[in-house]
C-alpha cells in the first residue's frame, strides 16, 4: 500500500499565502499559562497496527511534514481509503502537516498523536468554508492529544492597539447608539474593539474585506460524535461548529486561540441536540460557549449539558444567541469558571441569554459558576431585531415581534471584579396602528447571586428615560448606563430575586436593584 499510494513527486504543491503581510503576534494575544496537562493526555496510546486493523497513516499516502508543503491530497486519500474499508483510524503523527479543506466520513477515528498537528493553509482559495469538515457522518471520533491549527492571524488585519496589561482607571459606557467609529477612548467598548483584528473594513478605509473560511472545524448533520483529548488552536473564525448534529460528546479539549482575532467563537452548538460538553479549557477572542439556532438549521434544539469548563473570552463566556430563529430548550450549565486573568478590559459578560429573532428560549439552568473580571455577570435580553425578516402581524404574535425567554434559573453565582450591572429585560413597542405590544421575559429566578465590583472610578451618563432596546445587536455594553449597580430589570413577569449581595465601588451613588414593569 505504501509504495502504491505515495503521491507522485510531480504533484507536490506548496502554499502561496493569500495575505503574507499579516500574522504578527503580540504578547497578550495568547494566554501563556494554559494548563494543558490538566486537560490533555499526552500519553494516549497510538492505535494498534497489523493483524488486520484498519489504520491509515497519512504518511503512507504521501504526506510529508515539511514547511509550506501541502498535504491535502494525501490526507484525503487516507480518509477515502478509510471510508472504502467501512471505517477505521486515520493516523497523524510525527510532525505538522499543512493542508487545505479535508473531509471525514462515517465510522472514522481521526487520531492526531501528541506533538503532531494538521494545519490549515494560509492560502484561502484552498479552503472551502472550513478547514476540517464532515457532512452527515455517523460514528465520528476526533482524538489523540495532538492539534488542529487554523493559522488565524493570517486572515485578519492588524489591530489599532496592542494588548493592554494595565487596568483602566475608570469604567465608562458610551451612550446608547454611539457607533464604533465615534466611541470615546475612555469607554470599555473602545478599549477592546480597537484591539480586535477584523477581516472587515471596520474603519472605512476603502480596503475591502479579507477572505477567510467560516469555521475551523465544521460538523454538519453528524450523529454519534465524540471529540476528546485534542487541542484546537489559532482558529481563523468560529473554532468548532456543531451544526444540526445529534448525540455529541466533547470533553478533555483545549481551545487556544488568538484572543484578538474577530469572530473566533470557541464551541458553537448550532441547531444541535443531545450535546454534552465537559472538562474543556477555552481561551478565545469571541464568545466561549455558544448556543445558536439560526434560520439555516430549520429545527429546534434541546438537551444541552455543559459542565466543568473554564473559559477565557474577550466577549461572552457563555451565551445563548445571537442568531435565534428556532427554539432552544432544556439547557444546563454548571460548575464552570469564567475569567480574564491577564489583559484588559475583562470579559464582556459571563452569562448572556438573548432572543432576538423569534426563538423561544426555555428551561435554562445555570448554576455553580465562579467569575473573575467579568464586566457584566448576567445579561438576559429579549428584543425584536428580526434578522430573518418575519412577516408583520398587528396583534403582537409571530416572530416579527421577537420570541420568548421563560423559565430561567440562575443560582449560586460568585463574581469578583465586575464593572457594570446585570440586566434582565423584555420590551414594549407599538404596532403600526399605534397599539401597545408588550413582550415580557417570564419566570426568571436568580438565587445566591454574590458580586463584588472592582474598585475603580465610574463615568456615568444615566438618561432620564431609558429607551427600549428593540432592534440593536444585543450586547450589554451598548445598552448604556442604568440607575442600578446590582440588578436592573424591566418588563418581567415572574421575577424571583433571592440572596442577592452586590458590593459596589467606593464611589457608588446608585441603588442595588431597580425594577420597572416587573410582576
Amino acid at each position: 500500500m505504501e509504495g502504491q499510494n505515495r503521491m507522485n513527486e510531480s504533484n507536490i504543491q506548496y502554499e502561496n499565502p493569500t495575505y503574507p503581510q499579516f500574522g504578527t503576534i503580540y504578547k497578550g494575544d495568547y494566554y501563556e499559562d494554559l494548563p494543558f496537562e490538566e486537560y490533555i493526555d499526552f500519553k494516549q496510546p497510538l492505535p494498534k497496527t497489523g493483524d488486520g486493523s484498519k489504520v491509515f497513516d497519512i504518511r503512507d499516502f504521501g504526506a510529508v511534514a515539511e514547511e509550506g508543503r501541502l498535504n491535502t491530497e494525501a490526507f484525503q486519500a487516507a480518509a477515502d481509503a478509510c471510508r472504502e474499508a467501512g471505517g477505521g483510524t486515520i493516523l497523524v503523527q510525527d510532525g505538522t502537516y499543512l493542508m487545505g479543506t479535508v473531509y471525514l466520513y462515517d465510522n472514522t477515528v481521526l487520531h492526531i498523536a501528541p506533538g503532531a498537528a494538521i494545519m490549515a493553509t494560509r492560502e484561502n482559495r484552498r479552503l472551502d468554508r472550513a478547514f476540517l469538515r464532515a457532512v452527515g457522518a455517523e460514528n465520528l471520533v476526533i482524538t489523540g492529544g495532538g492539534k488542529i491549527c487554523g493559522n488565524g492571524e493570517y486572515f485578519v488585519r492588524m489591530p489599532r492597539l496592542k494588548p493592554r496589561f494595565e487596568p483602566l482607571p475608570w469604567t465608562h459606557l458610551a451612550p446608547r447608539g454611539t457607533i464604533d467609529l465615534e466611541l470615546p477612548e475612555t469607554t470599555l467598548r473602545y478599549n477592546y474593539r480597537r484591539r480586535i483584528r477584523f477581516s472587515e473594513d471596520k474603519y472605512l478605509e476603502g480596503i475591502g474585506p479579507t477572505e477567510r473560511p467560516d469555521y475551523m472545524v465544521w460538523l454538519d448533520g453528524c450523529t454519534h460524535v465524540r471529540i476528546e483529548n485534542i487541542i484546537l488552536e489559532d482558529a481563523m473564525n468560529w473554532t468548532l461548529n456543531l451544526f444540526r448534529c445529534d448525540g455529541v460528546t466533547v470533553k478533555n479539549m483545549v481551545i487556544n486561540n488568538n484572543r484578538h482575532v474577530a469572530n473566533t467563537d470557541g464551541i458553537d452548538v448550532t441547531g444541535s441536540s443531545r450535546v454534552e460538553i465537559s472538562h474543556c479549557f477555552i481561551s478565545t477572542a469571541d464568545d466561549g460557549l455558544v448556543l445558536k439556532n439560526p434560520e439555516e438549521t430549520g429545527r429546534d434544539m434541546e438537551n444541552i449539558h455543559i459542565h466543568d469548563c473554564q473559559v477565557i473570552s474577550v466577549m461572552n463566556t457563555f451565551k445563548i444567541g445571537t442568531e435565534t430563529k428556532y427554539n432552544i430548550r432544556n439547557v444546563l450549565v454548571e460548575d464552570c469558571f469564567f475569567f480574564m486573568p491577564d489583559i484588559y478590559p475583562g470579559c464582556t459578560s459571563g452569562i448572556s441569554i438573548e432572543s432576538a429573532d423569534g426563538s423561544m428560549i426555555s428551561n435554562i439552568m445555570v448554576r455553580n459558576i465562579r467569575m473573575s473580571r467579568v464586566c457584566c455577570p448576567l445579561f438576559i435580553c429579549l428584543n425584536m431585531r428580526n434578522r430573518y425578516e418575519a412577516e408583520y402581524t398587528p396583534d403582537g404574535s409571530g416572530r416579527y415581534w421577537g420570541g420568548m425567554i421563560e423559565n430561567v434559573s440562575i443560582e449560586h453565582i460568585q463574581a469578583e471584579g465586575a464593572e457594570v450591572p446585570s440586566l434582565i429585560f423584555g420590551f414594549v413597542s407599538a404596532n403600526k396602528e399605534g397599539e401597545i405590544v408588550r413582550k415580557a421575559v417570564k419566570n426568571i429566578r436568580v438565587k445566591d447571586f454574590k458580586v463584588v465590583y472592582c474598585d475603580n472610578e465610574e463615568m456615568l451618563d444615566i438618561p432620564e428615560e431609558i429607551e427600549e432596546y428593540l432592534y440593536a445587536y444585543p450586547e450589554n455594553n451598548t445598552f448604556g448606563d442604568v440607575d442600578a449597580f446590582g440588578i436592573w430589570a424591566r418588563h418581567v413577569d415572574g421575577l424571583s430575586l433571592e440572596e442577592i449581595a452586590v458590593v459596589p465601588r467606593s464611589c457608588n451613588t446608585r441603588d442595588m436593584i431597580k425594577l420597572y414593569d416587573v410582576k
